[in-house]
């Protein structure tokens, strides 16, 4: 089942086939950037970039992976700077949404190294804000918010053996986005998190 929002923008996401950015993808009516343009955030930043010009709001979703992976390189943190650049450039109005981690916020030891995780997201985080404060001081038009999430509520955490029946729902996610697009022409949100009592009995 989809849930349709109506909210008279254009919407361009990252990771867009499974998850969050699915439901944002369904919600929103969106363009799946792997799926309907074939770009991966690891390989084709500049074609992302030049296709986020023809929107009005772009999620930064897609996860390229834990930095220590050969296929990660900050992917996800790069594009944001890349997406940045170019509407400023182009004094583009807009919105720009950046999907962060609670994970950030928590320093742990370097192991295991999934933990890195964490060192990207927090790359993202820092980005992000630094965005909000150039919408603050009018060194640009568009808005940025970072959206930092708890374990969220999707086919992939339900699979997993630390499910415990709980997560935040996307739907949750994909309400605050419509809020945040009616705020005044003067107002950005900066961050917002969602957290969940993963132990919850309803």
């Amino acid at each position: 089942m989809t849930r349709e929002i109506k909210i008279n923008k254009t919407f361009l996401i990252t990771g867009g086939n499974r998850g969050l950015g699915k439901v944002i993808t369904e919600c929103f009516d969106g363009v799946n950037v792997s799926r309907q343009t074939g770009a991966d955030i690891t390989k084709d930043v500049d074609t992302i970039v030049a296709e986020s010009l023809k929107y009005d709001v772009f999620v930064n979703n897609a996860f390229d992976g834990p930095p220590q992976e050969p296929w990660a390189n900050f992917a996800q943190t790069n594009l944001y700077l890349a997406i940045y650049d170019a509407w400023k450039a182009a004094n583009k109005s807009g919105y720009v949404f950046n999907i962060g981690s609670i994970g950030n916020r928590s320093i742990v030891a370097p192991e295991p190294r999934f933990e890195t995780y964490r060192v990207a997201k927090a790359a993202l985080d820092h980005a992000s804000r630094q965005g909000t404060q150039a919408f603050k001081q009018n060194h640009v038009p568009f808005k940025t918010t970072l959206i930092n999430t708890d374990r969220l509520d999707t086919d992939l955490s339900r699979s997993r053996a630390t499910w415990t029946g709980n997560g935040v729902s996307c739907y949750e996610v994909a309400n605050f986005i419509t809020y945040a697009l009616l705020t005044g022409s003067n107002t950005c949100i900066e961050d917002i998190s969602f957290y969940c009592n993963l132990d919850h009995k309803a």
